[in-house]
């Protein structure tokens, strides 16, 4: 289990845990894409994640600030809110890091000054010390997100979440939220805390 993919897989949840209204000095459309992001109350999308030239793709399911997300290759990342875990099957280990510290597409959103183009918008942070330098937002006309990129102050790599083919469900089981890695594979507690 990398450190990259679990602050990926940790920047995936945020995006969905724990809705949060965007600023107010977030411009109209963007304060537009988290109202109607946090509307959509039970969800299911294709979602590709990534950074440089690669990318996985997966299943997401949401509901309510939950979050279980399937990509392709078998690894698996689910929030219950409280905690997100983050399975790799190549490795047959599991992470679980609390969530804490705020989240939602509203709270990634906050505290970037904006340039807005159409359905799409660039922002670069107000806080020259903050960890991401900048994001660049689109959505549809219906303000649904279509992709997030976000790059960090240290590097040149962007790192990509693109949504697609979102469809509202009437609910999902609530073990679904709760993952247990299969019987057999290692668990790995607060692991960002582990690496150095």
């Amino acid at each position: 289990m990398t450190r990259n993919y679990i602050i990926a897989s940790l920047s995936l949840s945020l995006l969905f845990v724990l809705p949060h209204p965007a600023s107010a000095e977030a411009p109209a459309a963007i304060r537009s894409v988290v109202s109607k992001m946090s509307s959509l109350g039970s969800f299911r999308a294709t979602v590709t994640i990534g950074s440089g030239g690669g990318g996985a793709r997966g299943v997401l399911s949401y509901s309510g600030g939950k979050m279980h997300l399937k990509l392709g290759d078998g690894r698996v990342v689910a929030s219950n809110g409280r905690t997100v875990s983050v399975y790799n099957p190549a490795s047959r280990v599991a992470g679980k890091q609390p969530v804490g510290g705020g989240g939602g597409i509203g709270w990634l959103l906050s505290g970037f000054e904006y340039r807005v183009a159409g359905n799409s918008a660039t922002g670069r942070a107000t806080n020259p010390t903050s960890r991401v330098a900048e994001v660049k937002v689109s959505w549809n006309d219906q303000f649904i997100l279509r992709k997030l990129s976000m790059r960090n102050r240290d590097s040149d790599s962007w790192f990509t979440i693109s949504l697609s083919n979102v469809r509202a469900v009437a609910g999902f089981p609530a073990a679904l939220f709760s993952y247990m890695p299969p019987a057999g594979s290692r668990t790995v507690e607060n692991p960002l805390n582990e690496i150095n």
